[in-house]
């Protein structure tokens, strides 16, 4: 028996089970407050409860599921004011990697341009989900550019709380066009490298979608 494959297959079956949990929290198919049960997730993937538990473990570490021992395990609710913590420390991680981002090639540039160019075919096609998607790639791109993997590795699980957040709240394209010019203005700061002035174009960028955020929520009351 070759113990080191069951080992492989068992972590597999977590790291997917918690991949396709996870997905279904942040687009929503598994809906803020849903009660989760480890028995019924396991039906569903077609896998023991084991790995489906362990992933859950993990969501609940990364706040995206939350417990009462002997009471409930569910899908964590959506905190308007948590979510003002998130931007912040994204603005924040994401303004050190523009100091690499300024050293971008030509040809980084030119991908920025494109994702950004998508974005706005994205909005005149009046496809939220698009203009979602496009968002966050731009982002990822920016952040690429720099060479601290370290970064890297810590705004990703941040960017899966920002995307559930902005899922759950952006429903319409036009609110899209002031994001996609400061994206443009924020190109053209990194083309002159001048930081400060993409530090702070980065930063009213994640505030414009914040204030959007808030704006609703308060509609919602």
């Amino acid at each position: 028996m070759n113990l080191n494959n069951k080992k492989i297959n068992k972590i597999s079956m977590r790291d997917h089970a918690y991949q396709i949990i996870k997905d279904a929290i942040i687009t929503g198919e598994l809906e803020p407050q849903r009660k989760l049960k480890d028995v019924e997730l396991s039906d569903e993937l077609g896998i023991s409860r084991t790995p489906v538990r362990e992933a859950m473990l993990k969501l609940e570490d990364e706040g995206f599921i939350v417990s009462k021992r002997n009471s409930y395990t569910m899908v964590a609710p959506i905190d308007v004011e948590e979510a003002k913590d998130v931007y912040h420390i994204v603005i924040a991680l994401e303004s050190l990697a523009l100091s690499d981002a300024l050293h971008a090639s030509p040809t980084e540039i030119a991908k920025l341009e494109e994702v950004n160019d998508n974005y706005k075919q994205a909005i005149n096609a009046n496809d939220a989900k698009q203009c979602l998607h496009y968002d966050i790639q731009f982002h990822s791109e920016l952040v690429s550019l720099t060479t601290n993997q370290e970064l890297i590795k810590m705004l990703g699980t941040i960017k899966d709380k920002i995307l559930r957040i902005e899922s759950s709240y952006f429903h319409e394209a036009s609110s899209k066009d002031k994001s996609l010019n400061q994206h443009y203005a924020l190109i053209e700061s990194i083309k002159e490298k001048d930081l400060e002035r993409a530090k702070q174009l980065l930063a009213d960028n994640w505030m414009n979608s914040l204030q959007h955020i808030l704006a609703l929520n308060e509609k919602e009351k």
